[in-house]
Formats: structure tokens, sequence, C-alpha cells
């Protein structure tokens, strides 16, 4: 079955499962933030009794006027304890409310899909959650709670992330090893060359890494006519979050780089996660730019609109000819949608993911063909971050749940939650960008009639090292010093 074409709402199956998973996490932070709340209370809660009792009685022991100063704080401190009861109940109230009016129109919605009553064991999780958020909000209101609360958050975040996202399990179907020629490879003139003639480096082992860098590998999936399980990555991001320098940057490799493949030809790059899965792919960047991966998310065409439309669309500028071209091919696919025009303007999800495929215009940045169409994925990765780098942490978790069923990812629940605070500790407010293969580092040629780019993988790797570790190693020098 096509994963971008899954209904989560019509299968019963997955609903029943994810219910029960749901609830696991609940019940598992709920005990872990029990525990954490007794710990952090054990020592000062019967302190702080006794002091205030030792305090009223000496009040009550001493003169008339005395006697009835103290009474009357007792009562006032009675009154304001009232207060604040009173306070959070209506808080809980009005969530509560919130919550039971959310689920009831989430469960309309469900009835008119299916067509019949909702299961009772659906309603089993709403309440846990329900009471989930009632006990967060009590805790918010206290300084203790409050770093509890941020406890609770992040491992919460971490078990969602582990139980909404899809893994990269079921993919273990190996492609035949057959060249794809598209429209650009049959109406290329470059010269032909034999690929025997091209001199690889050998096996870089697991990769350089460094300390307090992190390298994710983003990848766009197009499925469309792939006849396999998988498609063609024509998007391949390194993503990089540097804690040392405080620096987020983004890689793109061009989908036609010449790279080799273990067991394979040696081909595009952006054949090897279809041939063999994002393993392969691993190997693939490892072995030819000697740099260590520490996780991967995928999204396919489909999903990509879906997560647009889900972050509420973006703000693009668009040149007149990538206008013109829009609005008169089927880039994007629905005709009611092919109205952009030249200039910045919001765009939807699926006028955004026309914009990402478009090669034959140029960019804002001057480039065509590939080159643009890299530079377009980066243009959008960086209107994404600036959209929400100024939101608040609640915001981002929301925007969070709506994605998450639509990633695939290899990433688990420890290295969700390490990540996620490298990228929070990192407090960048621009994302510096690259390409590879880099200017004056390559040459257009035909492999197998093939048009392609075959990197000097030299100069490249010396150029990404550089971007991604550099400031890094001038940092560690000038401790030295």
């Amino acid at each position: 079955m096509d994963d971008s074409k899954f209904d989560f709402d019509m299968d019963p199956e997955f609903s029943k499962n994810f219910y029960e998973n749901i609830e696991k996490v609940f019940n598992d932070v709920d005990s872990d933030a029990k525990e954490l709340a007794a710990e952090e209370n054990t020592e000062e809660k019967p302190n702080l009794e006794k002091k205030d009792r030792n305090s009223m009685e000496e009040k009550l022991e001493s003169t008339p006027e005395e006697k009835t100063a103290a009474t009357q704080d007792i009562a006032d401190a009675h009154y304001e304890e009232e207060k604040i009861d009173d306070e959070l109940v209506s808080i809980n109230s009005s969530l509560a409310q919130q919550i039971c009016e959310e689920l009831d129109q989430r469960a309309e919605e469900n009835s008119e899909k299916k067509h019949s009553r909702i299961p009772k064991w659906v309603k089993i999780p709403a309440g846990v959650l329900a009471g989930l958020l009632l006990l967060i909000s009590f805790l918010g209101l206290t300084k203790p709670g409050n770093k509890l609360l941020m406890n609770m958050g992040m491992d919460l975040g971490g078990k969602i992330w582990a139980v909404w996202t899809k893994d990269f399990k079921d993919d273990t179907t190996v492609t035949e090893d057959v060249d794809y020629l598209d429209e650009d490879d049959l109406n290329s003139d470059a010269p032909e060359i034999d690929p025997t003639e091209i001199v690889w480096p050998g096996d870089a082992g697991e990769g350089r890494r460094e300390e307090g860098v992190y390298n994710i590998l983003l990848l766009g999936e197009e499925a469309i006519g792939s006849g396999t399980s998988r498609g063609r990555t024509d998007v391949i991001i390194i993503a990089t979050l540097n804690t040392n320098t405080k620096e987020v940057k983004l890689t793109s490799i061009m989908r036609d780089t010449f790279v080799q493949i273990p067991g394979f030809n040696d081909n595009k790059i952006n054949s090897a996660y279809e041939k063999g899965g994002v393993d392969l792919l691993y190997d693939v960047i490892t072995r030819n730019f000697n740099i260590h991966l520490d996780g991967c998310v995928l999204v396919n065409f489909e999903s990509f609109e879906n997560i647009i439309d889900a972050l509420g669309g973006l703000d693009i500028t668009l040149t007149s000819g990538e206008a013109r071209y829009l609005n008169s091919t089927n880039y994007i696919s629905n005709p009611i949608y092919r109205n952009v025009r030249e200039g910045k303007q919001h765009l939807n999800g699926n006028q955004v993911l026309g914009y990402s495929r478009v090669r034959k215009r140029a960019t804002i940045t001057g480039n065509n063909n590939d080159y643009g169409r890299t530079d377009r994925h980066r243009i959008i990765l960086n209107a994404i971050f600036e959209k929400y780098k100024t939101k608040s942490k609640v915001e981002l978790a929301s925007i969070m749940l709506k994605l998450l069923p639509m990633i695939k990812t290899d990433i688990g629940e420890e290295n969700f939650e390490l990540l996620l605070n490298s990228f929070m500790e990192t407090g960048a407010r621009e994302i510096q960008q690259l390409r590879i293969p880099a200017d004056d580092a390559f040459r257009e040629t035909k492999v197998r009639k093939m048009s392609v780019l075959i990197p000097d993988l030299e100069k490249n790797v010396e150029v990404l090292h550089n971007f991604i570790f550099e400031k890094n190693r001038a940092i560690e020098e000038t401790a030295e010093n």
C-alpha cells in the first residue's frame, strides 16, 4: 500500500493501536511526574509545615490583641487559599470544556466519515489526555511545578515522537539495478564518458564526526511511477546543528551527483534510497563525502503538501518567469491554484510543492536547472524556519502533533530529545546554506546516457567539512592558544 495515501481515520486497526500506545505514553509520563514531584517535595514540605505551625502557635499564645491579629491572619490565609483554589478550578474547568468540545468535534467528524458510532475504547484515552492536561495546568502555576513540567514536556515529546512517527523497518525491498532516464537525460548533449575511468576514494568508515555537531539527513521522496515500495529522493539535504558555534546549517546534495553505490553500479545519488533504503544512502554519503549522519527524516511529495498546509502556508518570493511557468504547467497539480504572481506572496501546500519541483526557470538566486531547484528547497526550509522561530514551545508542540504522522524517521525517543535540546541550545536566528557539488568542483557529462555531475570528491569533501566543522575547529585552536 502507498503510505502517502494512507487514511488514519478510516483504519480501525491503526486507530486501536494508536490509542493503546498513546494511553501507555500518558500513563508512563504521569507515573514519572509523580515520582519526580515526590522527590522534590520530600525534604521541603515537612519543614515548611512545622515552621508555619510553630509560628501560628506562638501568635496564639501572645496577648489578646496579638491573638486577634493572628486569628485574622489565619482567616486571611484561608481566604487567599480559597481564592487560588477557585482560580485553579476555573482554569481547569475552562480547559476541560475546551478539551471536551474539541473531542466532541473530532468524534462528530469521525462519525460522519465512518457512518457509525465511535467505539467506547476511543473515549478512554481522551479521558487520560484530559486528566494529564489538568495536571499540567496545576503544575504550571508553581515554581517547582514549572521545572517538573519542563521535564515532563521533554519526556512526553520524545514518547509522542516515537509513537506517532513511522519508521524504515519495512523498507527491506531491493530494486533491480537499472538506470532511470528522464527528459533532461534524453535532451542533454554533454559528452559521454567511460565510468571505469573515475577514481573513487576508499571506505571512510563511519565518517567524520565531532562532539556537539549533529548531522540529520532530510529527504524528499518522489514515489510516483517508481513501481517499488520506495521512490527516488530528489531532495537530499544535510541539516547540521552545531551547539559549539550556535549555528544551524543546510547542505543540499544535487540529485544528479554521480557517486559510488556499494553493491550496485555507480549512479546518481537520488537512486540510492530506491535501490537499498536509508542504510544504503547512509553508506553512500559516508563513503563519498566522509561525513557521519546521526539520523534521517523523510517525507513524500503528498505528505510535504499536507505539511505545508498544516503549517498554514508559506511566504515565498517568485520571479516573473517562475510565476508564468507555474500558471501554465501542471507543476501546481490543482488548476484552481494556478494563479500565482511575481513577487512575495502567501502560497498553500499545492503551490509550494509545485514551486519546489521547478527546474526550467531561474529562481531569485539567479540559478537555473537543478542548481535553482536545490536553491528552492533551501528557500522553503528557511521560510519555515523564519515563520516559526519566534513561536512559543506550546505553539511548536501543537504544530508538531499535526506533522508527526506524515514523517518517516529512524530517530528514536532519546535521540529526538537530544536533538531538540541541541536545536534549542543553538538559539540560531538564521540558517547558513551550501550546495554540493560546490562551484568549480565538478564536471557535467553523460554516463550510460544519463546526464550527471561528476564531483571532484577531494575538493567537495574539503568544502563540506569546512562548512560544517571549520568554525568549530577555529574555536578549539583559539582555546588551545
